[in-house]
């Protein structure tokens, strides 16, 4: 509601004049997207087609099936709740314009224009109820039964395999001596295979992820699996917590 004082005239006239509070002016700046938060949103986008961003410097995103969890640092602060539901057709929306900045002054919608402040698009968000989420609280993974390091390379190739023999199943496999990552069809016991070696262990076990679920950027990983049927991945500035399959 607008302030109103009363002028007094001399001409015997009361002339009332509103007066409003000042406004506000956002404070918000425009936000440059790196091409590595675009390369993070891609992968994202594998594991859920939508997202919440929350402000701050970290996205996550939580499968349909809640069975793979991401979560990345990023370079950008977000200064607001971002909620996209075509998260492809905003990536697309962000490689269409070169250095990428997003304006999120709009409470309904987000702007995307070019380095150089020729061309704009807008993007309006999506009610983030109706988008899997993140959970607010990260897990925890306390204790693990077994750890190695997967390099770059090694991943590389276990993908690769898993694509030439449409292999369904990785399998971490501890003999007593040796640890192997296999990726096999663990329903068929004639399958095809691939194995690499991945370190030493004195216990015998089977981990086993579907493939499918391996939803992981190129690059070296350390993995810890625990009993309880969940194994993160520790990357650059990067992580998955992917659940565990049954190894029957």
């Amino acid at each position: 509601m607008p302030f109103f004082f009363t002028i007094l005239i001399k001409t015997t006239m009361t002339v009332t004049i509103p007066t409003y509070p000042t406004l506000k002016t956002s404070s918000k700046e425009m936000i440059d997207i790196t091409p590595r938060t675009v390369e993070i949103l891609k992968n994202f986008c594998t594991i859920n087609k939508s997202i919440v961003i929350k402000p701050g410097n970290q996205i996550a995103t939580l499968s349909i099936n809640k069975n793979i969890l991401a979560i990345a640092n990023v370079e950008e602060a977000f200064d607001s709740e971002i909620a996209i539901y075509d998260l492809g057709m905003f990536i697309n929306g962000l490689t269409l314009l070169d250095q990428p900045k997003i304006d999120t002054t709009s409470s309904t919608y987000v702007t995307i224009t070019d380095g150089k402040g020729r061309s704009k698009t807008r993007y309006f968000y999506a009610d983030p109820d109706i988008i899997t989420q993140a959970p607010e609280k990260e897990i925890e993974l306390k204790e693990y039964d077994v750890s190695f390091h997967l390099d770059a390379e090694t991943l590389r190739q276990l993908n690769k395999a898993a694509s030439i023999y449409a292999l369904p199943d990785l399998c971490l496999f501890g003999d007593g001596e040796t640890m192997n990552l296999t990726v096999t069809d663990k329903k068929n016991e004639t399958s095809n295979n691939f194995s690499v070696n991945v370190g030493t262990t004195t216990e015998n076990f089977c981990y086993c992820f579907r493939v499918e679920n391996l939803k992981l950027l190129a690059g070296a990983y350390d993995v810890s699996i625990s009993s309880k049927n969940v194994a993160k991945f520790q990357g650059n500035g990067i992580k998955y917590f992917i659940a565990l399959e049954p190894n029957a």
